[in-house]
């Protein structure tokens, strides 16, 4: 039995408005109550009435969700908006979980999730899906936590929350709560098939420099020099003037690209601020002996991503029936792209078999996506999670 989504969209002024209209929706194109779910939102709305207006749609169903700096739905990417999707399916289950904390102990706070979510005793599990807090310390580090807690064979998806590009402060969601410095999950369990694909698009810009010095996600020096030399170089500033404007703003267009064994085109790292000495403070880490480069992208190359990615999704669920997928974006995406965010989203459903496929999803601050077997944490990157 394949996975039904249901998707609903709002911007009504009151919050608790908002929700309800936006979940309205979703129940009737869902066609039904939903098992479980996923609510993205501006921050404007991260106020715990848009959740009692959509738990009085859903009739108080499982959720879990996050602020963004932008949603994703069927019919295109929307602003300062809430989206509501609703899953449910006759033969899956859904098991939800929260950790907090994950500032001081990224990789703790992972197998504090793992845990909660493994408490309810599953069934088979097929995957799960994951939203933490997008300005906390060392994604990586989170995720592999997750992992430990999980397993190494259960593929782990989302994305990391947003802000409407401020850079101050993130919201997470789970339940009738509205959280900070936390990460809400869950598992699908049951008769489902999951496929998912990852890609970038961006290109090296310059020559590759090494990475001399590191701590976990701070670069401490790249080729025996302070780090940020990097950003100095390319883009012609100062530290100073790195120091007056959020480094993440720039980093979005600029990311760090770092090479991959197991990604051939490597792994994206976006640099959340200015350390200490000239050091970055990144959003994943960078090991020492790393090779590094600056990273830029044009449409076309990011758009084929996009494209790639909705492939290699649909070929992971195999023959299995899908109509559904959620899509988590990099933020940096929507700023590059601009207005052919709408070509974006057009090119992942026509991938994904044009008419008929549903949408639902979010632009954050980090993704999350096997590569080759294996969990990674990923920046300005398109996921692709096709549900069969």
């Amino acid at each position: 039995m394949t996975v039904l989504m249901g998707i609903g969209t709002s911007s009504a002024v009151g919050v608790y408005l908002a929700g309800q209209e936006a979940a309205q929706q979703m129940l009737t194109h869902l066609g039904g109550r939903p098992q479980l779910t996923l609510v993205f939102s501006s921050i404007r709305f991260a106020d715990p009435k848009l959740l009692a207006g959509i738990r009085s749609v859903t009739e108080g169903a499982p959720l879990i969700g996050c602020t963004d700096a932008g949603g994703i739905s069927t019919w295109g990417p929307v602003r300062q908006a809430v989206v509501v999707i609703g899953l449910r399916g006759a033969h899956a289950s859904f098991v939800t979980g929260v950790a907090h904390g994950i500032s001081k102990d990224p990789d703790a706070a992972g197998r504090r999730l793992a845990q909660d979510l493994k408490a309810a005793e599953p069934s088979v599990i097929k995957a799960a899906l994951i939203f933490p807090d997008g300005l906390a310390r060392n994604g990586s580090a989170l995720l592999r936590g997750v992992q430990k807690g999980l397993g190494a064979h259960v593929p782990i998806v989302g994305g990391s929350a947003g802000d409407d590009f401020y850079f101050q402060r993130t919201f997470q969601y789970f339940d009738e709560d509205i959280l900070t410095d936390s990460v809400p999950g869950a598992l699908f369990c049951g008769e489902m098939a999951v496929g998912v694909g990852v890609r970038h698009g961006w290109v090296p810009l310059g020559r590759p420099r090494q990475v001399t010095k590191s701590e976990g996600e701070v670069i401490r020096e790249l080729d025996g020099k302070p780090a940020v030399t990097i950003y100095e170089t390319y883009l012609g500033t100062t530290r100073k003037a790195l120091a007056r404007k959020p480094l993440a703003q720039l980093a979005m267009s600029y990311p760090l690209g770092m090479t991959s064994d197991r990604h051939s085109e490597g792994l994206l790292r976006s640099a959340i601020r200015m350390g200490e000495r000239g050091s970055l403070v990144c959003s994943g880490e960078f090991p020492e002996g790393s090779w590094v480069r600056l990273m830029i992208a044009g449409n076309e190359s990011i758009l084929a991503a996009a494209s790639e990615a909705s492939r290699q999704a649909a070929e992971a669920v195999g023959h299995a029936r899908f109509k559904s997928a959620l899509v988590f974006s990099g933020g940096g995406r929507q700023k590059m792209l601009g207005p052919e965010c709408q070509g974006e989203i057009d090119i992942i459903r026509d991938s994904l078999g044009g008419v008929g496929v549903r949408l639902g999803g979010f632009y954050g601050y980090g993704e999350q996506a096997p590569i080759n077997g294996s969990n990674t944490f990923h920046n300005e990157s398109v996921v692709v999670m096709a549900l069969g």
